[in-house]
């Protein structure tokens, strides 16, 4: 992926998603054990701040019953939250298979394609039963100044299980 764009979206996902706890309100939750506890909720993103407070203490900051916990809150700004991280994750991915499939018909990796393929006899590294025909990334995290241990000699066969995505 593009790195730049990648981080530019992270960045602005965390500007959007980190929050302060700046507007909170006591409330009233139900915990584990079936007890009732009483503790700030975040108004913004639901999440609870600061320590729980006894329950005749939160009634008189309150200046009364002390509201229920807003379960609906903290469960939509999670999945808000979820969905930007997810786009930011795919954010730069087109650019990045432009930029990787350009780089597969230099002449830089057409070199290292061929040292690895000489390295691994033109065996598949895979089933070790086939010839080579790929050259495969074990990651991606070095694209274009990758080191040859980072490549692998194997055959169609297995190179389609390496990118079997059901898995």
């Amino acid at each position: 992926m593009s790195l730049n764009l990648q981080r530019q979206a992270y960045a602005e996902h965390h500007v959007k998603f980190d929050c302060e706890h700046e507007n909170t309100i006591i409330r009233r939750r139900q915990i584990k054990n079936g007890a009732f506890q009483y503790t700030h909720q975040c108004l913004r993103c639901g999440e609870p701040v600061g320590n729980p407070i006894a329950k005749v203490k939160a009634e008189a900051m309150h200046g009364g019953p002390v509201p229920d916990w807003d379960v609906a809150l903290q469960e939509d700004w999670e999945q808000r939250r979820q969905l930007s991280a997810q786009a930011a994750s795919k954010a730069g991915e087109a650019e990045f298979w432009e930029n990787y499939n350009a780089y597969l018909q230099s002449d830089e990796w057409k070199e290292k394609r061929r040292l690895v393929l000489e390295r691994d006899n033109h065996l598949c590294q895979g089933c070790r039963r086939r010839n080579a025909t790929q050259v495969h990334h074990l990651t991606y995290k070095h694209v274009g100044r990758e080191l040859l241990f980072e490549l692998i000699s194997i055959c169609d066969k297995c190179h389609e299980v390496a990118h079997d995505d059901s898995d």
